[in-house]
């Protein structure tokens, strides 16, 4: 039985909340303290936890010594009973215990580095981070902190914001008590302001005319509202009795795209240096990825918010219906231009990027994916610039994978191995090459949200993809392979192009491979040219000195292939 049941063994289950380490015993009586006797260790002296089992298969907790312990949130004077887990602090340590049954694997479900902050009257989830982040987060609402409590992800208990943080204006009274939260419990992320949420938390927006203007939105947006009456076909009403489709994140109360919440949604940021290519990346990616899904996979790529997306694909339509290179020139992203739209986010309002959002559906598979790209004007990335007061770029902490656009036109290193090719893109004068600073500044900022050492890496797949393949393809001593073999996605030839192109790019710009191989643990490197041609110089007219494409020319190479690779790392819907 020992070993049919050896998750089940161990009675006594100590979490530490902080560090996550996982102390266990089942030799009764169990102490839990500093000194010699105790069998699970931890660091408070002159006190220390004694449990026994009782007959009604519940547990006795006594406390010996003069520290003041707050059990279940309630100070502890003498005794105390465990049901089958209960919180308990002792000054800023705090610990969660499992008894009983299956105690060890409740413990294993603990993750101490994400944290729900919620409403204790409520339950419903205000936000989730780690937590370091947390008090900051509170003030930078301008919440006292009362009301609050926090939970790590995967535990159904909590303990009050006040008593952690020490909070005199946060009411830990306790005229209420901490809800349990489902240890499955999600939150849902807002593609718009990035804050989380839960589900059963998102609003609805009216749709009756005399509904019109909203608190904090303004009175030309539509009344948001939480839902409480439903027709026959389950849609919210609004009070007037309309049906309200439309929903709204609770934070930001912007309306999110078509059947979001109903979606796996998967966030892919595109990150790169000003004038990197990222509009021609993404315009062409578009295209390409939804011929390739549908063509080799069996997957349906629609638009989710053609509104939302109107910038992208008129950009996509300008340049796949141009018939000359005056007509096929596409604007860079403009720091707070037009990708970008100001949003509610902890009170004030802030320029973030729009989501482009698309929807994955096959047959094979039950759930669609979603799928949101980020265009970021490259000086989000600047050092300097204070994440805080322009938090434009912070998506990529909440990504599904990372594609950082490495431009070769940009660097010295492939500007001299190149100095025989005429492409005038390698002509440009002024331009200085960042982006190993750009690189090294997303790592920092990542690791600084996500409250990380800067020792540690992520775990999020990170494309390192090298752009404008055609003009330096002929630097490469060993061929790459073809992607697709059979008409299927060759993941051994992405490892292998990925190793040689790592190898290239160690002799051209080892700090790239320095900055991407400290970031993530799971790093892939990409060749591809949205245009697959040598652009040409306009040398009269309005855009005289503009470089363009050639829209008889175009022929991308890749573009589709790190998506495909993200995808098949992050969805099962590539891979049935």
């Amino acid at each position: 039985m020992f070993f049919k049941n050896k998750e089940n063994f161990y009675n006594i289950v100590l979490v530490d909340c902080l560090s996550g380490e996982i102390s266990q015993s089942n030799e009764f009586p169990v102490r839990i303290g500093e000194s010699d006797d105790c069998q699970i260790k931890i660091p408070v002296a002159n006190t220390f936890l004694e449990i026994t089992p009782n007959a009604d298969n519940t547990f006795n907790l006594s406390k010996k010594g003069s520290e003041t312990i707050l059990f279940n949130s309630s100070i502890v004077e003498e005794r105390a009973t465990i049901e089958s887990s209960a919180t308990f602090q002792i000054g800023e340590l705090l610990y969660v215990i499992f008894a009983g049954e299956n105690a060890l694997k409740k413990a294993r479900k603990v993750n101490v580095k994400s944290w729900f902050l919620f409403d204790v009257k409520t339950g419903s989830i205000e936000d989730e981070m780690p937590f370091n982040m947390i008090k900051s987060s509170v003030i930078k609402r301008g919440l006292t902190g009362g009301g609050l409590a926090i939970s790590p992800k995967g535990c159904e208990l909590g303990f009050f914001y006040g008593q952690v943080f020490r909070s005199e204006d946060a009411d830990t009274s306790e005229d209420f008590t901490i809800p349990m939260m489902s240890q499955d419990r999600e939150a849902v992320t807002c593609p718009l302001c990035w804050l989380k949420f839960d589900i059963g938390d998102a609003m609805s927006i009216a749709t009756h005319e005399n509904l019109r203007g909203d608190p904090l939105l303004g009175p030309d947006e539509m009344l948001r509202f939480l839902p409480t009456c439903f027709n026959d076909f389950g849609v919210a009403v609004d009070s007037m009795g309309l049906p309200a489709p439309d929903v709204a994140c609770p934070h930001c109360r912007k309306k999110l795209p078509t059947n979001f919440l109903n979606l796996d949604i998967k966030i892919l940021s595109i990150v790169g240096a000003p004038s990197s290519g990222k509009s021609y990346y993404l315009s062409v990616l578009v295209e390409k990825l939804k011929e390739v899904l549908i063509q080799k996979f069996s997957v349906r790529m629609k638009d989710l918010d053609p509104t939302g997306n109107m910038v992208l694909t008129s950009m996509k339509n300008k340049l796949f219906s141009a018939t000359t290179p005056e007509e096929a020139i596409l604007a860079k992203t403009a720091f707070e231009g037009s990708m970008y739209e100001r949003y509610r986010r902890f009170g004030k309002l802030v320029a973030l990027p729009k989501p482009i959002t698309y929807s994955l559906s096959s047959e094979k598979v039950e759930k669609d994916t979603g799928i949101v790209f980020y265009d970021n004007a490259g000086e989000h990335f600047e050092p300097g610039l204070d994440i805080e007061d322009s938090p434009g770029a912070m998506h990529i902490a909440s990504s599904s994978a990372i594609f950082f656009i490495f431009d070769p036109a940009a660097n010295n290193s492939f500007k001299k191995s190149l100095t025989n090719n005429p492409d005038p893109q390698l002509l440009i004068k002024g331009r200085i090459d960042q982006q190993d600073t750009i690189l090294s500044e997303m790592e920092v900022r990542i690791k600084r949200v996500l409250g990380i050492s800067s020792a540690s890496k992520i775990s999020t797949p990170l494309a390192i993809i090298i752009n404008k393949y055609d003009i330096w393809e002929s630097l490469l001593k060993e061929p790459l392979q073809p992607y697709f073999v059979n008409n299927k996605l060759d993941m051994n030839a992405i490892e292998n192009n990925s190793r040689i192109l790592r190898e290239f790019m160690l002799t051209q710009e080892a700090s790239i491979v320095a900055s991407a191989e400290g970031l993530s643990s799971d790093v892939k490197y990409f060749a591809i040219s949205p245009l697959g041609h040598t652009p040409v110089k306009i040398e009269n007219g309005q855009y005289a000195g503009m470089i363009a494409p050639d829209p008889a020319k175009l022929n991308p190479i890749n573009v589709e292939i790190p998506t495909l690779w993200a995808l098949s790392k992050n969805s099962d819907i590539l891979n049935k």
